[in-house]
């Protein structure tokens, strides 16, 4: 049953947008450069998801649904379409459709084969976000992009000689940059729930929340602190929303309205996106984690493990965080006590993936994929790659990441 939210955001998309609609669906039949992807998992033969960046909207990096090898590793095939997909945004899976932005592109891709369903041309450089919506007849893709934010028909549009019709359904234009910003942004991804997309804006301090039909803004918020620093990824779980920036300030607010819950200042030397958890917020620093009370930003914990931490977040799953010390270490940290459940020496890890039980690390500067057993630490299988750049993603038995080359999907196997 469609949301409340979803029913009044479907009653007030503009004429134009209605249109954009019915020229797109009355096209049925031709224009597209392969088969449309199945957005859903029914009919699909496909059990699992991971419909935006860390899976979901509180940023977990935990696939309930998902499994992946747990043995030693092969390549089932790597694709890199129109030479244009490279860079360090990790793909989403909806149904059997895989959707990577790569540099100025979105394309879709064949799970099981990695064939080519569509490439788009775009200013896009985030992780998209599968948005439901319920005035059109397929779902949106959320990305931001150099210009602001895009919600894009997720079937790809029509391409047509020398131009592609209706593939994006709006574009919230970039806002003025919020002065001299003193750090880079972290996951610049959108996120979104209940048709309704949450994004840090480009080159700005700010938190937006969109109508996924029509683009139509909801609220804005500031995270601020003493200087100017970009929003994170934000997080979102149970109406509420949770934001952070590089200058160790993390806020909450409401995700209906934007209201000011609380807003905090960390002892803690800059902040990851954080994690929204069923008790609290989980947020990586660059020499520590700090657990904080989701209803009035207390710190109930802090973890240091006296890294140097400049990217990626923490995954959380079955009352384990796992983090990542920016250094050498990757950590498995009880989530109501503070305490360290395993450390293991792996190198320099960004963002782990969890699926049944399993811990998906990717090394930006090694160039190794592997899986640990989430309970020990103990190393199951690795694959070197110097060109791995992204976070992995896992599905039915499947691990795949963007690499400088392209997608590479990895199977269990020798």
């Amino acid at each position: 049953m469609p949301s409340r939210r979803r029913l009044l955001a479907a009653s007030s998309v503009s004429v134009a947008g209605m249109l954009g609609a019915t020229s797109v669906l009355a096209a049925d039949g031709g224009g597209r450069t392969s088969a449309a992807p199945s957005l859903t998992p029914d009919g699909t033969g496909f059990e699992s998801q991971w419909p935006m960046a860390r899976s979901d909207a509180a940023g977990s990096g935990f696939g309930p649904d998902a499994s992946g090898p747990q043995a030693e590793v092969r390549e089932a095939w790597t694709r890199d379409p129109d030479a244009s997909i490279r860079g360090s945004a990790p793909p989403i899976v909806v149904g059997d459709t895989l959707y990577v932005v790569g540099r100025r592109s979105l394309a879709a891709l064949e799970r099981e084969t990695g064939s080519t369903r569509f490439a788009r041309d775009g200013p896009f450089f985030s992780t998209p976000a599968l948005v439901e919506t319920s005035a059109y007849r397929s779902d949106a893709l959320a990305l931001s992009g150099r210009a602001g934010i895009y919600g894009l028909d997720a079937t790809g549009g029509y391409e047509l000689p020398g131009r592609t019709v209706g593939l994006e359904r709006w574009h919230a234009p970039e806002e003025p940059p919020s002065g001299y910003l003193s750090a880079e942004p972290r996951e610049p991804s959108p996120v979104a729930v209940d048709g309704t997309v949450y994004a840090a804006l480009p080159e700005t301090d700010r938190i937006a929340a969109f109508d996924g039909n029509s683009g139509r803004l909801e609220w804005r918020y500031a995270v601020g602190g003493r200087h100017a620093s970009p929003a994170n990824r934000p997080a979102v779980r149970d109406g509420k929303l949770f934001a952070s920036n590089a200058r160790s300030v993390v806020a909450s607010v409401d995700a209906d309205t934007g209201e000011e819950r609380w807003r905090v200042d960390l002892e803690t030397v800059g902040s990851l996106p954080p994690t929204a958890t069923n008790d609290g917020v989980v947020v990586p620093a660059s020499n520590a984690v700090v657990f904080l009370d989701a209803d009035d930003g207390e710190v109930v914990w802090t973890y240091d493990h006296g890294g140097n931490a400049d990217r990626g977040s923490a995954a959380v799953a079955d009352g384990t965080a796992f983090v990542s010390d920016g250094d050498e270490e990757l950590h498995a940290i009880d989530l109501e006590t503070g305490d360290a459940e395993w450390t293991a020496e792996y190198g320099h890890a960004a963002s782990p993936a969890v699926a049944d039980g399993v811990v998906y690390v990717s090394y930006y500067w090694t160039g190794e994929l592997l899986a640990v057993d989430a309970e020990t630490g103990e190393r199951l299988w690795s694959y070197d790659d110097p060109t791995v750049v992204s976070q992995p993603v896992v599905g039915d038995g499947t691990v795949y990441v963007t690499t400088d080359d392209g997608v590479l999907a990895l199977e269990e196997g020798s």
